[in-house]
């Protein structure tokens, strides 16, 4: 028997090898785990999906659960929890680059994605709002039978307690809100910033002079037009609400089957036949090897670039590729690693004549404002601190016909490409079949749900999002060590359809900066077109600026048909294997067109219910 001590954490591991567990959930070490040692579940990742799912199996108390995650546990600062001063690179996977994208002039990006217990939640900006409607339902078209829109709907209201804000200041701000299609007793707590800035009024009124809609509330099925933005938080302390706040410190004094190894990376899952029976893991720091069995199940939920990565160094993918590696074939699933998606995003950047004070640079640019505004914050008082530092509140999400009158010549582009050559390095034809349905499901509603967004922080920089790609990329082993980044292609703008959606909802910005209510601040464009008119020359602009992710990788496992190239059935179980699932945004088939993480925390919630089925539990 073996004890490891710190503070009020000890660890015993029984001769059977099953952890006897004390009062409290907890964090471990690997010191405190032999290679004999049993939970029931293994999750390899501790982000959004895999603690929603942790929670959930240890609601039992019969059941015990180990989370590794390849991160520490964030200190709680400012950068993380005070929204005002948001900072995520203490947190965020570095260094991580893309391979050189061959529709961007051969450039190198950063990836970036959250490495922390919590995941994305606690690297984000906090956006807490669903998609349309449509989108869901085309993962239900896709092969993900049972998730479409009324099938998820319950587990979003599971997920989220909210907070409208007070009568007064919703009037005041045009906020509205469908009291029915919230949740007000889950663990995510999601509200609205009890600030602005009152350029957001010129921003709201020029969006609608343009003939552009107010959205009573984007979460009762339709996200387009112009709403208020949700936040991932607490409106009781204006906080950071991450899923390890809320679906691990809420729960840790009564959850002694729960426990945490951090800093932790999930080397590959351990099989007999294709029966999953637990994992290799390394302590990232002193690179110190163990394995830990699971008698139930091992989940993975290490994210869309880190969860298929640890699948083919596993032996579950494409065979060829991994037996060129020296690594057995479990499973040939072609399409593990496939069908990379992610939010294009491109920065305007203005100078302005007559902006209004205070505005989202004003933190930054005033000292005394600053100091003004956090002093309030501290205080408890609506404060410049209450908002995403360099967001704004509201957003504008449109389908493709709402940017341009150029629509159909777009879908007319989007038809005549050749899938097979755009996924380009003669891929498997289960690949290539599933692909050709996604393109004709994301084509068939590109008029429906929204494509692209436009959101003005108020200050010097306008976000534009394309958020519907029809361009696919890949994530791809390179080695057989999990300390080694996988090859990471976006495949940003392959398809040149999605280059011109970006440059639709750029024209479109032109339009609404020019409107009476934001031309009036005098905003002079910067970059990335400034006074350009030629459309090519705008393209080759907009190419040079733009970042080919938004930090909303997804869907390289998807769930769909084994025969298009699926990996995940819609129970999340891995085709081909016993034991093994998926959890996290890499089994959607498409990416949702809105902000993913409210998404995420429903799908997980979900997909923890299909688990306690199967098991009885």
């Amino acid at each position: 028997m073996v004890f490891i001590w710190g503070g009020i954490l000890a660890l015993a591991i029984g001769v059977s090898g099953h952890p006897l567990l004390g009062r409290n959930a907890r964090t471990i070490t690997s010191r405190a785990l032999s290679n004999e040692s049993t939970y029931d579940f293994v999750i390899a990742g501790g982000g959004i999906a895999g603690l929603t799912v942790a929670d959930r199996l240890t609601e039992n108390p019969n059941i015990t659960v180990l989370v590794i995650e390849h991160g520490p546990f964030d200190q709680r600062q400012d950068g993380v929890m005070v929204p005002g001063a948001y900072f995520p690179v203490p947190y965020l996977w570095l260094p991580l680059s893309s391979t050189p994208q061959t529709a961007l002039d051969n450039t190198v990006y950063g990836v970036p994605c959250g490495r922390v217990v919590g995941g994305g939640s606690v690297v984000n900006a906090m956006f807490f709002h669903r998609s349309s409607a449509v989108d869901y339902e085309a993962w239900d078209q896709l092969g993900a039978t049972g998730w479409g829109w009324a099938d998820l709907f319950p587990y979003f209201k599971k997920s989220e307690t909210f907070t409208p804000p007070g009568a007064a200041y919703a009037s005041e701000h045009n906020i509205t809100w469908d009291t029915a299609v919230h949740g007000f007793s889950g663990p995510v707590q999601a509200s609205h910033a009890p600030y602005d800035y009152p350029g957001s009024a010129n921003f709201y009124n020029g969006a609608l002079s343009l003939g552009i809609d107010a959205r009573e509330d984007p979460n009762a099925g339709d996200a387009t037009g112009i709403f208020r933005l949700e936040r991932s938080i607490d409106p009781k302390t204006q906080t950071r609400s991450h899923a390890r706040i809320n679906h691990y410190d809420r729960v840790i004094a009564s959850r002694p089957n729960y426990h945490i190894l951090p800093s932790t990376a999930v080397a590959r899952v351990l099989f007999e036949g294709t029966t999953a029976i637990g994992v290799e893991y390394t302590n990232t720091t002193s690179s110190e090897r163990g394995t830990v069995k699971a008698n139930k199940e091992v989940i993975v939920a290490a994210g869309s670039v880190h969860s298929p990565q640890i699948l083919q160094l596993s032996g579950v993918g494409d065979a060829s590729r991994l037996t060129s590696l020296g690594i057995k074939s479990i499973v040939d699933l072609p399409g593990v690693g496939r069908n990379l998606q992610d939010h294009l995003v491109l920065t305007v950047n203005y100078n302005y004549t007559s902006n209004l004070f205070p505005n989202s640079g004003s933190l930054s640019s005033n000292a005394t404002y600053a100091t003004e505004q956090r002093a309030l914050y501290d205080n408890g008082e609506p404060s410049a601190f209450d908002i995403t530092a360099t967001t704004g509140n509201l957003i504008i999400q449109l389908p493709l016909s709402n940017w341009t009158s150029n629509s159909s010549s777009i879908i007319s582009t989007a038809k005549s490409q050749d899938p097979a050559q755009l996924l380009g390095g003669n891929p498997d034809p289960t690949v290539i079949s599933g692909y050709r349905k996604q393109r004709d499901a994301v084509i068939s509603n590109i008029n429906g749900g929204a494509v692209g967004d436009i959101s003005w922080s108020t200050g010097p920089t306008t976000s534009i999002y394309m958020t519907r790609p029809l361009s696919r990329g890949s994530i791809t082993i390179n080695s057989t060590s999990i300390l080694d980044a996988p090859l990471i292609d976006f495949g940003a703008i392959t398809d040149p359809t999605d280059l011109e959606i970006l440059l639709a909802i750029y024209l479109k910005n032109r339009e609404l900066m020019a409107t009476p209510d934001i031309a009036v601040l005098g905003p002079i464009e910067t970059s990335p077109a400034p006074g350009i008119t030629d459309l090519e020359a705008i393209r080759e602009a907009l190419k040079k600026f733009l970042q080919p992710s938004n930090a909303h990788q997804c869907c390289t496992n998807a769930m769909m048909e084994k025969e298009d190239g699926g990996v995940v059935d819609p129970q999340n179980r891995v085709y081909g294997t016993e034991g093994l699932s998926v959890v996290d945004a890499s089994v959607w088939p498409l990416v949702v067109a809105s902000g993913p993480q409210a998404s995420v925390y429903a799908a997980a919630e979900k997909a923890a219910d299909s688990i306690k089925e199967r098991h009885g539990l």
